[in-house]
C-alpha cells in the first residue's frame, strides 16, 4: 500500500480547507458485489471561482488503497472544470474567430439532429452555427502536430454559465485525473471511445457478438458476487479499433429486481470485461441510494421521457419501469459466439497505447483536443486533471430530449460492420439505462 500517496491523498479532504468536504463509505448489505466503494461532499466552489462544483463523484474498487485513489481522481476530475481562466476566452462567432486562429468548425462538433431543435424549440439550447458568438478557449490538437485550437468553452469546462447561449447540455465525457499525467489522457481517451460505442449499440439497436463466459469468467465473477446474477457481454468494438465491452446484468437485491449496464473500453478486451464487472458491481449500493432520493422527491416515472433530465433520473429508470424490460430482449436473447482472451496482457506502454489511440483518430480524420485543467491545489495533492475532447465521437447525454444525436457517425458506422443503419426517426426511443 503506497501510504505516501495516500496521506497526500487524503490532503484534499477538509471540513474547512478541503477541494472534499467529507469521504463517506458506502453502505452495503450481505448480498452485495464484495467492492467498496466511497462518496464525497463536495466544497463549494463558488468561493474560489466562478462555477459551482456539481453532480455526484464517489469511487470503487476491490481494496481500500485503489477505492480511495478512484473517489480522490474522479472527485479532482469534476473540481478542476468549474475554474478557467478568463484572460484566454475569446468571444466570437467561429466566422470571426478563425479569420486568425485555428478553430474546430461547428460542422464537425458532434452535438443535435435538426429534428431536437424542432421538437425542443421551448427549451434553452441554441443551435451552434457559424455566425454564433459565445466563449472559446484554446486546446491543443494531438493529432495536427499539437496546432493550438479553439474550441468552444462549454465543451470544456463542467459547468460553464458565462454564455447567454447555451450550445449543449454539460456532460463529463472525456475528464480524467490520476497521479500519472500519461494515464490521466489515455483514461479520458478510453471513455470518449467507450461513450461513442454505447450509444452507437443503444440507439442504433446493433446486436453486436455476445462473449462466451468461459469458466476463467465466471470464477471471476463468482468471487467478487455472492449473490446469482444473469450476465450477458457484448464487444462493441467498432471502426475505432480500441477493445470496448458492454455488459446487462439482471438480478435481485433488497429493493427489488434489478438491471445493470456498464461499458468499458481498455487495451485488452478481457481489461474491458474486467473494468465493466467492476462498473456493474458498483450500482448495488447506489441503486439503493437513488431510489431512496427518488421517494424522497415523490419521482415516479412516465410514458413521457422528456421528463429524464440527468443520469440518476436514467438509473432509477427500468428499477421502476420492469414493464418496459422488453427492451433488453434483442440483447438478451443473442446466442454467445465469441471466445476472447480474458487474461490477455497489455503489451503497451501507456505512451504507446495513447500514440496507438492518436493513429487510429488521424487516420479517421478526427480531431483529439486535449486540455490541461489541473488547479495548483490538485497537483499539491499528487493528482494531474484534464479534458480531452473528440468533436466527431458521440457523447452520453443525461437528458433525453437532448441526446447527442447530431453526429455523422451514428448514420454510418453500423452500415460498415453489416448492421441496420436507422435513420433519426428509427433509433432506439428508449432511455438509456447508463447510471
Amino acid at each position: 500500500m503506497n501510504y505516501s500517496f495516500i496521506n497526500k491523498s487524503l490532503n484534499a479532504v477538509s471540513t474547512e480547507l478541503g477541494i472534499l468536504y467529507h469521504l463517506v463509505s458506502s453502505p452495503s448489505c450481505a448480498q452485495d458485489p464484495k467492492i467498496l466503494g466511497y462518496g464525497i461532499w463536495p466544497c463549494n466552489t463558488v468561493y474560489l471561482g466562478p462555477e459551482k462544483f456539481e453532480g455526484r463523484s464517489s469511487g470503487c474498487g476491490y481494496d481500500q488503497e485503489g477505492c480511495l485513489f478512484s473517489t480522490i481522481w474522479e472527485s479532482a476530475e469534476r473540481y478542476a472544470p468549474t475554474f478557467y481562466d478568463s484572460k484566454e476566452l475569446v468571444f466570437a462567432s467561429y466566422n470571426e474567430l478563425s479569420i486568425e486562429k485555428e478553430a474546430i468548425h461547428p460542422n464537425q462538433i458532434a452535438l443535435f439532429h435538426d429534428k431536437q431543435f424542432d421538437s425542443n424549440n421551448n427549451q434553452k439550447i441554441t443551435k451552434l452555427t457559424p455566425d454564433l458568438k459565445i466563449s472559446w478557449v484554446p486546446t491543443v490538437d494531438l493529432v495536427n502536430n499539437r496546432k493550438i485550437t479553439y474550441v468552444p468553452a462549454q465543451l470544456i469546462f463542467l459547468p460553464f454559465t458565462k454564455d447567454n447561449k447555451w450550445i449543449t447540455y454539460n456532460t463529463s465525457t472525456g475528464l480524467a485525473a490520476h497521479i500519472n499525467y500519461h494515464k490521466a489522457i489515455l483514461n479520458a481517451i478510453f471513455e470518449c471511445i467507450e461513450r461513442d460505442s454505447f450509444v452507437l449499440t443503444w440507439m442504433q439497436k446493433i446486436a453486436a457478438p455476445k462473449i462466451i463466459i468461459s469458466e476463467d469468467i465466471q470464477q471471476y465473477i463468482n468471487e467478487r458476487f455472492t449473490a446469482k446474477c444473469e450476465w450477458h457481454f457484448f464487444d462493441i468494438t467498432y471502426d475505432l479499433e480500441i477493445p470496448t465491452v458492454f455488459g446487462i446484468c439482471f438480478g435481485e437485491a433488497d429493493y427489488g429486481s434489478f438491471v445493470a449496464v456498464g461499458s468499458s473500453t481498455r487495451a485488452t478486451i478481457g481489461e474491458a470485461l474486467k473494468k465493466v464487472i467492476l462498473e456493474i458491481g458498483q450500482t448495488a449500493p447506489y441503486f439503493r441510494y437513488v431510489l431512496g432520493k427518488k421517494k424522497e422527491e415523490n419521482w415516479i416515472p412516465t410514458n413521457d421521457f422528456s421528463k429524464i433530465k440527468n443520469f440518476e433520473d436514467h438509473s432509477a429508470f427500468y428499477l421502476k419501469r420492469h414493464d418496459l424490460w422488453h427492451v433488453f430482449d434483442d440483447w438478451r436473447n443473442i446466442v454467445p459466439s465469441k471466445h476472447i482472451d480474458f487474461h490477455q496482457k497489455q503489451e503497451l506502454s501507456d505512451v504507446e497505447q495513447i500514440l496507438r489511440c492518436l493513429r487510429v483518430f488521424k487516420t479517421k480524420g478526427y480531431n483529439v483536443l486535449f486540455k490541461d485543467i489541473t488547479t495548483p491545489d490538485i497537483r499539491q495533492f499528487g493528482y494531474y486533471s484534464i479534458k480531452i475532447y473528440i468533436p466527431q465521437l458521440i457523447q452520453m447525454g443525461g437528458s433525453y430530449s437532448w441526446y447527442f444525436l447530431g453526429s455523422q457517425r451514428l448514420y454510418t458506422v453500423p452500415k460498415q460492420f453489416g448492421y441496420t443503419c436507422n435513420g433519426f426517426e428509427n433509433l432506439n426511443h428508449y432511455p438509456h439505462p447508463f447510471p
